[in-house]
């Protein structure tokens, strides 16, 4: 230990722990690059860890942006602050429901939710725009001098690879925004954008909530701008025919809900005359004229593009909800999602897309695809809710409890955030009635204090009340229920006021008190994070090549023979490595069958009683009054319905529930969304190295350095390519089950959806009985698909780490020296502060 590390325990009141840093023998090269495991390791209990990780982070800003500091600094700081990100911990939530620290997120996983191609990410730190203008700026020169050398298969090579660097594929994040119609959705989501009236926030938009919205940064010019994307024609005389046979139904025990729905639908495109058309009517040609892209074969997306948050909000309100008051025609029934960009939001939505997911249904198929789609690729999700019912009201629940298995096992949500809005609606003598209530509680003195401070003392002490109820019911509703999840660090809770976060007059609470400010820090610090590390991956393979470059250029006639004893090593560390890989998915393979075989006979014993019980009769619609037309919607729908009150019915992997609890738990180990099992396939990936710690040492100081740098940054870049493909390989395995079930019972469905007239729910459940009945050889069809999907990703892994890194081997070691390649010393040597940054230790991003 130095004086620097006992001075700072001292100045932060962290003398107690004086000897447990001695005992580790921290100096201040070490202090600066202590990381979360570090953390629990030297100060066991939470309270004072989660203090020391607030003063550490704040040093380490502090030495970012210091100009004075020295290279040695910088780099050492730098350092630091990678590893802090990258070990970064995803908020917790206490008892009482407070946020013990500030909300961050791990790196578990960075995959391409939505793909663009762009140059680099512009950082925004000093020493992050000093590291990504050096890398830069080597870039440019080593092109330019490589352009001038005769064609050539290996300087090819070198361009291609620095020129995939400028055009890297950047990855944007999905945040998962649920709510009901009058939640505060949209409020919500202006007051953090800081536009008051830019998403319409009007109650009246019954079935209009079946439209996604996305927002995100508009990265390219200063302009608002909407991206509409329609559904096909062909989906849309779909839709029609099953809106006209609903609304043609004469039974008494129709359901009025679908009836409404359908109608609302085509009333607001076609108007009032539209009701009662045939279809032969509505398909015609004049009715579309104003939108041609619907027309088009390819399906042209519409652009609007405005200078105002208020106008562009205007020329979409017919794409995005149905106003009755609106004298335009509605085209929302027509409309798979809409895209909007909104500018100087970069340092909060650059890499990240809000994403309005519509709580309830209208029976679409394209559109319930699209909302199953885009739930599996959320990292987090919000659900947003009145406080008044946030803790009492059961829909919320009902969305996340249906949802739960495409966000988790068969998604990548590691973050579920609860928000109780319109916080600063309550009445203050009503509240302060309540019975049990003291007034010790809110910390008031009501004789002193005025109607605003009592209103204050209300709303917070609701809030605080509020959070311990939800961090309750999460426990009672997921955790409990979910125990094959790692639901540690998974929830947590804000109860905002975008009114008062919006109120420039007079306002009742504090911009921190509205939590709207804590909840902006969320998606800037997850922003920031992947901005940094786009900026890690940029300069990690400039380095990278560079020292390829400088190794290919020596004149060392030595090089020649330790070249070939390198090859030869790193060969055989390969083929060692990829042995351990498939080992350990191996045992996984066999866990999974025989996981399988126990729920394929299960699935056969009670596959017909479950259905019943859940999907054909259930218990608490055994009378069937509207329950037919329900049960025909999920029919026309492949076995899945999403009603109007947001309740998911999916027969499919209703029948494959026995063998999903089967193996529920095994496959969370298998690929947990956050956190380590031990037996993870990322993690097996992410500690995946040809190169050993004795052979770094052993070339350490050697011009063969240069190539292991090289090999080192080839290896991340393609363990991230991996650990992506896996995350997204994962969902197809986990959905094959019920995709299986689904082949084997569409000809059914088929048959049950052309059923009509007297007597359609008694046949349409005949007929699902008995073709469940006589078709229970599914479920060996399915855990058959699930284990070939099993074992295709093992090939895959083995053939991609192979093939890939013996090329970047062959291009390295392989290609004789002396090629006459330019002289990149000067570039090297510019690059050097910013080598830790190319050694950066990738296992932290398990």
């Amino acid at each position: 230990m130095d004086n620097f590390v006992r001075d700072k325990l001292t100045e932060w009141n962290f003398s107690e722990y004086i000897d447990r840093f001695k005992d580790e023998e921290i100096d201040k090269e070490s202090f600066l690059l202590l990381d979360e495991k570090a953390f629990a390791n030297l100060i066991p209990k939470l309270g004072p860890r989660y203090k020391f990780q607030e003063k550490h982070k704040a040093i380490q800003k502090e030495l970012e942006n210091d100009g004075t500091a020295t290279g040695s600094q910088v780099q050492t700081s730098s350092t630091m602050a990678w590893a802090s990100l990258d070990q970064a911990a995803a908020p917790s939530i206490s008892p009482q429901g407070k946020i013990k620290h500030p909300p961050t997120f791990p790196s578990t996983s960075t995959p391409p939710k939505q793909l663009c191609f762009s140059k680099p990410t512009q950082p925004t730190s000093k020493f992050e725009r000093q590291a990504m203008e050096a890398a830069e700026t080597c870039v440019t020169q080593v092109l330019d001098k490589l352009k001038t050398l005769p064609k050539k298969e290996f300087i090819d090579y070198l361009k291609g690879k620095m020129t995939k660097l400028r055009t890297g594929v950047k990855n944007k994040v999905l945040v998962g925004i649920f709510g009901k119609t009058g939640a505060g959705k949209s409020s919500l989501i202006n007051a953090i954008l800081g536009e008051q009236n830019f998403l319409p926030n009007g109650a009246n938009i019954s079935a209009c909530t079946s439209v996604m919205i996305q927002v995100e940064a508009n990265m390219t010019n200063y302009s608002y701008e909407a991206e509409i994307e329609f559904i096909s024609k062909e989906e849309w005389e779909n839709d029609l025919k099953s809106h006209l046979d609903i609304m043609s139904d004469e039974n008494d025990n129709k359901n009025e809900e679908l009836v409404k729905v359908a109608t609302a639908k085509i009333q607001a495109f076609y108007g009032k005359d539209g009701v009662g058309k045939s279809l032969n009517d509505l398909m015609k040609g004049e009715h579309f004229r104003e939108i041609p892209e619907f027309l088009s074969p390819t399906n042209i997306v519409k652009k609007i593009s405005c200078g105002t948050a208020s106008e562009l909000s205007g020329k979409i309100a017919c794409y995005t909800r149905s106003d009755n008051k609106m004298a335009a025609k509605h085209y929302w029934p027509l409309v798979k999602c809409v895209t909007i960009k909104v500018p100087n939001t970069k340092e909060l939505l650059e890499h990240i897309v809000l994403l309005d997911l519509p709580g309830t249904g209208d029976c679409n198929k394209t559109r319930d695809d699209m909302w199953k789609s885009h739930l599996s690729q959320c990292s987090s999700v919000w659900i947003v809710n009145d406080i008044q019912r946030a803790a009492s009201e059961r829909e919320p629940w009902m969305i996340l409890e249906s949802s739960f298995s495409y966000l988790i096992q068969g998604g990548e949500c590691e973050n579920i955030t609860f928000i109780c809005t319109k916080t600063d609606a309550i009445n203050p003598k009503n509240y302060l009635g309540s019975p049990g209530l003291k007034n010790s509680e809110l910390h008031l003195d009501l004789e002193k204090k005025g109607a605003a401070e009592r209103k204050r003392g209300c709303i917070q002490h609701r809030n605080e009340q509020a959070k311990i109820m939800l961090g309750e019911r999460f426990n009672d509703e997921v955790v409990k229920k979910k125990p094959f999840i790692q639901m540690e660090n998974i929830f947590q809770v804000f109860t905002v006021s975008a009114e008062e976060f919006q109120n420039d007059e007079n306002p009742i609470l504090e911009q921190e008190q509205t939590e709207i400010p804590q909840l902006k820090q969320v998606l800037e610090d997850m922003n920031e994070r992947h901005s940094k590390t786009a900026v890690k991956d940029y300069v990690s393979g400039v380095y990278g090549i560079l020292s390829l470059i400088k190794a290919a250029n020596s004149n060392d006639s030595t090089m020649v023979e330790m070249k070939s004893n390198m090859y030869q090593l790193l060969k055989d560390s390969l083929k060692k490595q990829i042995s351990t890989i498939t080992s350990l998915m191996t045992k996984h393979y066999n866990d999974l069958q025989k996981l399988l075989s126990e729920g394929v006979a299960k699935s056969e014993k009670s596959c017909l009683q479950i259905a019943n019980d859940k999907v054909i009769t259930p218990k608490a619609r055994k009378d069937g009054r509207g329950y037919h037309r329900t049960l025909s919607s999920l029919c026309r729908n492949n076995g899945f319905c999403r009603s109007t009150n947001g309740d998911i019915t999916d027969l499919n992997k209703t029948l494959a529930e026995s063998m999903y609890t089967a193996i529920n738990e095994k496959f969370a180990v298998i690929f947990p969304n956050a956190g380590t099992t031990g037996e993870s396939i990322y993690e097996k990936i992410c500690n995946f190295s040809i190169i050993s710690d004795n052979m770094a040492k052993e070339w350490e100081n050697t011009p063969m350095s240069l190539y292991l740098m090289f090999l080192t940054t080839e290896e991340n870049v393609l363990k991230d390519k991996l650990k992506r493909d896996v995350l997204l390989k994962k969902k197809v395995i986990y959905e094959s089950l019920t995709d299986e079930v689904k082949i084997i019972m569409c000809p059914c469905y088929e048959e049950a959806s052309n059923i009509s007239g007297k007597g359609t729910l008694t046949k349409t459940r005949e007929l699902l009985v008995q073709h469940i009945d006589s078709s229970k050889n599914m479920f060996a069809n399915a855990q058959k698909k699930m284990l070939e999907g099993f074992e295709n990703l093992m090939e895959y892994i083995e053939q991609t780490l192979r093939t890939e890194l013996l090329e970047s081997l062959n291009r390295s070691l392989k290609t004789p020296n002396s090629l006459s390649l330019p002289d990149v010393s000067e570039q090297l040597k510019n690059m050097e502060t910013y080598k830790m940054l190319a050694l950066r230790d990738r296992t932290s991003q398990i």
